[in-house]
């Protein structure tokens, strides 16, 4: 079977959860399907795609630079040249024009735009609003991340069939418990980088953007240090600024406790990883979520996790979290004093559960999917 793949994610050179899905799926496809021929499309080159090549005689990688809407302006022309008999399309969206013959099998990340479209750029809208939509209706198979965005697509768009819930996998060479001797060598790094983290810190990992909830999330933490149990409490937000994140970088500005907050920015997993295992809570108090990978990495890292009620993130956490309700201030609060307190028990649940996910199983599902995508 000769199977095309969308990696344009791969060129973008963002740092979120699809494009992480789409680089760790990459990886591992041809390697379980080697009965196989892969395409690989792409609208520009880079390092990250051409490793991907490298050992992979059966794997082509094709790449069309063209500066636009190159999915559904460019893309089109490719696959009419080299007929893939099915298309993956992690993007959450299908080119408008591609061969009458060829199987379809398109990803649905989340659905957030439904819930808060003013959170969104017009050009975001439109692609996830509009493209969403029509691939929620014309690809042959579906693939939803958990089944809360499931869910989500039977409700907005009525669709059952065809749709399958796999779940995101986690790279447990990266994230995982440390030895006493990483923990012991990694806490001296980074209190001689981030001198002021040798105080206990609550840990968000996760673009900065409204459905975050991130300025509740400083409320609540104004009144923990404000209380007497936890006077030398740090908040540390590390990820990459997202759509509308300046009201959050003003909030946290003029927060009374502003020095005992630290926005770290994009950090690379290494560093995460550290963060993750010296953390004394890990919240998680967004919104929405399409799954949530920060959550398996902290459990998986060892790190009791506080998260929301709603969404994806119980699913994902199952019962080894403490949930809360995220429009809740004081619930955010009592939430991660109950992880304090009972962190030695998350911790074990944690990491029980996250050994439950693996982009192995990820990918081998979704093979599955890829090779029966002629059948519903």
């Amino acid at each position: 079977m000769r199977i095309g793949f969308d990696v344009s994610d791969l060129a973008t050179g963002r740092a979120d959860g699809t494009t992480r899905y789409t680089s760790e799926l990459a990886k591992r496809l041809p390697v379980l399907g080697q009965e196989h021929e892969w395409h690989y499309f792409a609208p520009f080159d880079s390092p990250a795609i051409r490793r991907l090549a490298q050992g992979k005689p059966d794997l082509r990688v094709h790449i069309s630079s063209w500066p636009r809407y190159w999915t559904q302006l460019r893309l089109p022309w490719d696959l009419y040249r080299f007929r893939p008999d099915v298309l993956f399309m992690p993007i959450q969206q299908l080119p408008l024009l591609r061969p009458g013959n060829m199987k379809t099998v398109a990803v649905i990340h989340d659905l957030a735009i439904h819930y808060y479209p003013e959170q969104f750029t017009y050009k975001d809208w439109l692609l996830l609003h509009v493209f969403s939509a029509q691939a929620a209706r014309e690809a042959d198979h579906l693939i939803c991340v958990s089944r809360a965005t499931a869910n989500d697509v039977s409700k907005f768009y009525g669709r059952t069939e065809g749709v399958h819930v796999i779940h995101h996998g986690l790279d447990h060479e990266q994230f995982r418990v440390p030895t006493v001797t990483e923990w012991s060598a990694s806490r001296l790094a980074l209190e001689e980088k981030y001198a002021q983290l040798k105080q206990p810190y609550v840990l968000f990992v996760g673009q900065l953007q409204p459905r975050k909830n991130l300025m509740r999330l400083v409320e609540a933490f104004e009144k923990l240090v404000s209380s007497a149990s936890s006077p030398a409490l740090q908040l540390v937000i590390a990820g990459s600024h997202g759509w509308l994140n300046e009201p959050i970088k003003r909030r946290v500005a003029t927060s009374k406790y502003t020095a005992r907050i630290h926005m770290l920015g994009r950090l690379p997993d290494e560093m995460l990883t550290v963060l993750y295992w010296h953390a004394e809570v890990f919240v998680l108090p967004s919104l929405y979520e399409g799954f949530g990978l920060p959550l398996l990495e902290a459990m998986a890292c060892g790190c009791p996790v506080v998260t929301s009620n709603i969404s994806s993130m119980p699913e994902v956490v199952g019962q080894a979290a403490i949930l809360i309700d995220p429009l809740s201030t004081d619930d955010i609060v009592r939430g991660i004093t109950e992880a304090q307190q009972r962190r030695e028990e998350l911790k074990a649940a944690g990491v029980a559960r996250a050994a439950e996910f693996s982009w192995d199983a990820t990918a081998q599902q979704t093979l599955k999917v890829l090779t029966g995508a002629d059948r519903l």
